[in-house]
């Protein structure tokens, strides 16, 4: 029997995740949080925790490193800060150093075309001793969220938190050593992907992202 959505779209998903936070004990303890959201689908799921939780909405680019020859399949990933995080199976799959070395390469240059688009005239925020909350539309292999959250520690935000509407059992139990706290409120077994989850899973475009980051700003 095919699974049955648990969100119309990512909106709604924001929605119930942002229900969840307002009452969470570490976002009670601390001042209004900056909401990092992962471009581009986790941009629409973190507007509405940012306006819950009176936080300030930014984005975090991290980007997954492409399996060869399986493009959808993440083999680790590279944050904006320089950091990069390489899954076990890498080099099984494929992945040798060469051309990872080109794929990050390409992936660290989409990352600052992102930049540029979604925040001309400055860079990413300064999160050092502030709470911030990550924020993707789902998670499957963990490796984008994983290098997300390796940056936030190094870059020192505290308290930490992660948050997904959906993810695979095993990839939110590895992000426990990395996060302070971990909130997702759908971890189906067994996992077919974040797009299940979802009535509408349309892709989340570029100018999608430049409007929502706007209207987040605009907002009083």
């Amino acid at each position: 029997m095919p699974a049955v959505a648990s969100f119309l779209d990512r909106a709604a998903a924001g929605n119930a995740l942002a229900e969840v936070l307002a009452s969470h004990e570490l976002i009670a303890r601390c001042a209004p949080p900056l909401v990092l959201a992962i471009p581009r689908g986790g941009v629409p799921v973190a507007l509405p925790i940012a306006r819950q939780l009176n936080g300030t909405l930014d984005v975090l680019l991290a980007h997954k490193l492409r399996a060869p020859h399986h493009a959808e399949l993440a083999v680790g990933a590279v944050d904006e800060f320089g950091g990069i995080f390489l899954a076990d199976h890498a080099l099984s799959i494929g992945a040798t150093g060469t051309y990872l070395s080109h794929e990050t390469a390409r992936q660290r240059a989409l990352i600052q075309q992102r930049r540029q688009a979604y925040t001309p005239g400055r860079g990413a925020p300064h999160v050092q001793d502030r709470p911030v909350v990550v924020v993707d539309d789902g998670i499957a292999t963990g490796a984008t969220m994983i290098a997300a959250l390796r940056a936030m520690r190094r870059l020192g935000a505290t308290p930490l938190i992660a948050c997904a509407p959906v993810g695979a059992r095993d990839a939110i139990a590895r992000l426990s050593a990395l996060a302070d706290a971990v909130v997702c409120l759908e971890t189906p077994q067994p996992f077919y992907a974040v797009s299940v989850a979802y009535s509408d899973f349309v892709q989340t475009d570029d100018a999608t992202v430049i409007a929502l980051l706007a209207m987040a700003a605009d907002r009083p």
